[in-house]
Order: structure tokens, then C-alpha cells, then sequence
């Protein structure tokens, strides 16, 4: 039902519905399939151009790109997510919301390298630009509470100062 080549519309849609394939094979671990329509996204949202958000959809470059930590993280390739996390600048990015979520992401990939002052630093970030996002967050409430808690005291109290905001108890 959708053609590439009508005009933009459809190939942000396109666009949209292989980037949601390539995270659902992610999240089941099929990392070519995820690859695989990653780069079909990837593709469609370089036709629309730097620059471009769909009004609605917010699909674009940016968006697909920063879902490439997204994608890595639940594959457990904590090397490659970090390394699009290093390059990606979220400040575009016109959502709030979605910024939260992607630094939310980072965290997340810096978590499987043990990297506990980063995932500390990137949840503070993340909770600056939407507290709602980081608050209802499953992986978000869970790192905290192990942080908060852990032998780490070089970040504790950060961990715990960001546990009495967002109203967990650590």
C-alpha cells in the first residue's frame, strides 16, 4: 500500500514501518533481519534528506539513526551502540520526549560495559530533558536502584540524589 516513489508521505511511512521491523528482530535477537531493515530504513530517511521530520511521525535521519543504539543495545552489542551513541546529536531533535529516550538508550548500552559513571551522567541528561520519560522507565528505575545501592561510591550519591527524584526508594 505504500510507494516509495509517490513522495515523501509514503517513504517516511516506509521508512517508519522497516525501522519497527528492524527493532522487533532486535528484540528477538535476529540480528540480519534487524540489520537488514535498519538499513532499508536508514535509506529511506537519507532520501528525505538532512534535516527532514515527518510533522507527525518525527521519522527522519536523526530519529533512525539514534534507534541504531536502540537496535545494538537489545542485540547486546554494547561496542556499536556506544559508538553511534558518541556520534549522534540529539539536540535536532525536536521531541523532548525522544531526546529522554535515546540518552535512555545510551545509558542503557553503557550499562552492558559496566560503565556506571556514564550510565549515572546520561540518566541525569536524560531526566533534565524529560523527567516524565525517565520515570516511567523500566530499565531506567532498575540501573538507579542498583547504582544507588552499589559499592560504586563514586557515583552513589549522584544515583541516589536522581533515585529521590524520580520517587524511587534506594
Amino acid at each position: 500500500l505504500l510507494d516509495r516513489e509517490r513522495g515523501p508521505e509514503d517513504l517516511a511511512l516506509w521508512g517508519l514501518l522497516h525501522l519497527a521491523a528492524a527493532l522487533s528482530y532486535a528484540k528477538v535477537g535476529r540480528r540480519g533481519d534487524a540489520e537488514r531493515y535498519w538499513d532499508r530504513a536508514s535509506e529511506a530517511a537519507k532520501r528525505l534528506g538532512d534535516g527532514y521530520a515527518h510533522e507527525w511521525l518525527i521519522f527522519g535521519k536523526d530519529m533512525v539513526d539514534a534507534y541504531a543504539i536502540t537496535m545494538y543495545t537489545d542485540l547486546v552489542r554494547s561496542g556499536p551502540a556506544v559508538e553511534v551513541a558518541k556520534r549522534i546529536d540529539l539536540a535536532p531533535m525536536r521531541s523532548a520526549t525522544r531526546r529522554s529516550f535515546h540518552l535512555v538508550e545510551s545509558a542503557r548500552a553503557c550499562h552492558l560495559q559496566g560503565e556506571d559513571v556514564a550510565v549515572v551522567h546520561l540518566l541525569k541528561k536524560a531526566y533534565k530533558e524529560s523527567p516524565e520519560t525517565v520515570r516511567f522507565n523500566l530499565f531506567t528505575r532498575s540501573a538507579v536502584v542498583e547504582l544507588a545501592t552499589g559499592n560504586n561510591t563514586m557515583i552513589r550519591d549522584d544515583a541516589q540524589q536522581l533515585a529521590r527524584n524520580l520517587g524511587i526508594p534506594a
